[in-house]
């Protein structure tokens, strides 16, 4: 969700990417990324009538880098910032413009390589959670700063003939 000229605007995010951390065989301190993201959410209608969108959607793309801050045989939190540059739309207005956030996560992950004539293996599977806080350049009708949090997945590079 985002705060509005209307009130708050409950929605969904969702963002994919291609990390380090994610293709890396082994473990890794270091994790550098880039990909997508965007959201879609509903506002309030306008009390006085004169404008019927009460769309709110953003979206764009990310260059994020994060460090471990501990980590165990099948554990590990993350330190991580984000570069964002995306186009915002509210109520019918548009805008782009750039953005960045801190984020901290923790996960379980496993991690390794795999053969076989089936396909290829390579990377680590991972489940967590993380808090991020950042500021945006966005449409005027939408509050700069946000703050969310939520799940994160990650999948290894697998390819199979």
């Amino acid at each position: 969700g985002a705060n509005t000229s209307r009130g708050f605007a409950p929605g969904i995010a969702a963002a994919i990417g291609i990390h380090w951390a994610s293709l890396s065989p082994e473990p890794t301190k270091l994790d550098v990324g880039v990909g997508v993201f965007g959201a879609l959410l509903g506002a309030a209608e306008d009390p006085t009538g004169m404008n019927d969108s009460n769309g709110v959607a953003y979206g764009g793309a990310y260059l994020e880098v994060g460090h471990t801050l501990a980590s165990g045989s099948f554990w590990r939190t993350w330190a991580a910032g984000r570069g964002e540059y995306l186009a915002s739309s509210a109520f019918g207005e548009d805008h782009v413009g750039f953005g960045g956030a801190g984020r901290l996560s923790a996960e379980l992950y496993v991690h390794g390589v795999g053969l076989e004539p089936r396909g290829v293996f390579l990377g680590t599977y991972a489940l967590g959670v993380y808090v991020e806080a950042g500021v945006r350049d966005v449409a005027s009708e939408l509050g700069a700063v946000h703050v969310s949090g939520g799940l994160t997945f990650r999948t290894p590079l697998v390819f199979a003939p």
